[in-house]
């Protein structure tokens, strides 16, 4: 039985090598041709339509706390006076941070 089993061995081999040492083919099948159709004349396509303006939306004017919150260096300044302004302290600190709001 060993010979058997080192016969199928070889022959598989000699398979493998047959087939990638042969380029491998295929037949190339021609699609039947259908008959052509009459062509008919096109219709001329009617241009396009311009698009239609669309309606600018009002403006809605800011909100104050969005003007207020705009900038963070601004509210942050603003946040620290309206603080301030209850403690009763030196209004000369006041002045300044207001000044820096210019």
């Amino acid at each position: 039985m060993p010979g058997f089993e080192e016969e199928a061995l070889e022959r598989a081999r000699q398979m493998t090598q047959h087939r990638r040492s042969a380029p491998r083919t295929e037949p190339k099948r021609e699609e039947p041709r259908q008959p052509e159709k009459p062509r008919q004349p096109e219709k001329p396509k009617p241009p396009p339509e311009p698009p239609k303006p669309v309606p600018p939306k009002p403006q809605e004017p800011p909100n104050m706390m969005e003007i207020l919150f705009r900038n963070k260096e601004n509210s942050l300044i603003m946040m620290l006076l309206l603080l301030l302004m209850d403690e009763k302290n030196d209004p000369s600190l006041l002045f300044a941070l207001m000044y820096l709001l210019m």
